[in-house]
């Protein structure tokens, strides 16, 4: 576990720092797509999660779905084109899920990636994950959890 200013980072996952994503390719080639802890510590408290539903294509860097804020609404983007296979429905009935446990059960989508090899490694993974939140946490000034509240 990499930890960042108080931000957890799990290392068996890849990530996207701009879009506060991570993403996991499971056995069966479907890649799960979840908020990072430190996109939960600026968001604070999710509302709502409204994914885009299965079958949909999007083209990377695209939203995948929306999370409602206390007064906002911000789009969840995908850093690599898509077909969505499913959206958390536990998520949706219950958003807070994704505040508590942003790397378990309240991950946002399933993908299906068709050159997951190829494309993750424009993602960041491994010693690259403390540097590229170190410096997305200063242009943010964000010095930890509690400096978020």
């Amino acid at each position: 576990m990499i930890v960042v200013r108080g931000c957890a980072f799990p290392e068996d996952r890849h990530y996207h720092a701009q879009h506060n994503v991570w993403l996991q390719c499971g056995p069966d080639g479907v890649v799960t797509l979840g908020a990072t802890s430190y996109g939960v510590a600026l968001a604070r408290e999710f509302m709502g999660f409204l994914p885009k539903p299965a079958g949909t294509e999007v083209e990377a860097d695209r939203a995948v779905g929306l999370i409602e804020l206390w007064k906002t609404m911000v789009s969840v983007r995908t850093p690599v084109a898509c077909r969505i296979v499913e959206g958390n429905a536990a998520a949706t009935a219950d958003p807070t899920l994704i505040n508590r446990d942003p790397y378990g059960a309240g991950w946002l989508l399933r993908l299906r990636v068709p050159d997951w090899e190829q494309v993750k490694v424009n993602l960041v993974s491994g010693d690259a994950i403390s540097v590229a939140f170190e410096e997305a946490m200063r242009l943010d000034n964000f010095e930890g959890p509690e400096s978020a509240a």
